[in-house]
């Protein structure tokens, strides 16, 4: 009798594990993108932006999520709008590295030279760590780079700041 006992919960144990490892095996998932930060880091400084200096440079990281470097010197002012330049986004950054003064805000003096910046709007000094919310509708620009400045850029549909 003993041994019919072990023998039966030998075979319920294995029948067990089998049909665990058969469902759950079904069930794995596949694995996440990695990208290190030299990857990312190589492709920033390989790519050759065609406007040059005022658009920076890029490392794509998935579709939305840019990691961008930019350099002391004239640099582009934006507004994005579903009717201007069809980008209905809110954009959030953080500083990776480098500082700089950043504006939101305020008018674009001159929509047809966006280097011509923004007039009014408010300036933070930012830093590696910050992070800057930009909603739809909203002029931007960084008027001022020490050096260089390298911040992660997400796009978001529509102005989720309104959502508050």
């Amino acid at each position: 009798m003993a041994k019919r006992l072990i023998i039966l919960t030998f075979t319920l144990g294995a029948a067990a594990a089998w049909l665990h490892g058969f469902l759950f095996a079904q069930s794995l998932t596949p694995p996440g993108k990695y990208i290190s930060a030299g990857q990312w880091q190589k492709e920033l400084d390989a790519n050759a932006p065609s406007l040059g200096i005022v658009a920076g440079q890029t490392a794509t990281i998935v579709p939305n999520v840019v990691v961008r470097r930019r350099q002391a010197g004239p640099n582009n002012a934006s507004v994005h709008t579903a009717e201007g330049d069809k980008q209905d986004v809110t954009e959030i950054y953080q500083i990776l590295e480098g500082s700089g003064t950043y504006v939101t805000g305020g008018t674009m003096p001159d929509p047809n030279n966006r280097t011509a910046g923004i007039k009014g709007g408010e300036s933070h000094d930012v830093k590696p760590g910050d992070f800057i919310v930009i909603p739809p509708g909203t002029a931007h620009w960084f008027s001022r780079i020490n050096g260089q400045i390298t911040y992660l850029e997400v796009r978001l549909p529509g102005n989720v700041l309104a959502n508050k």
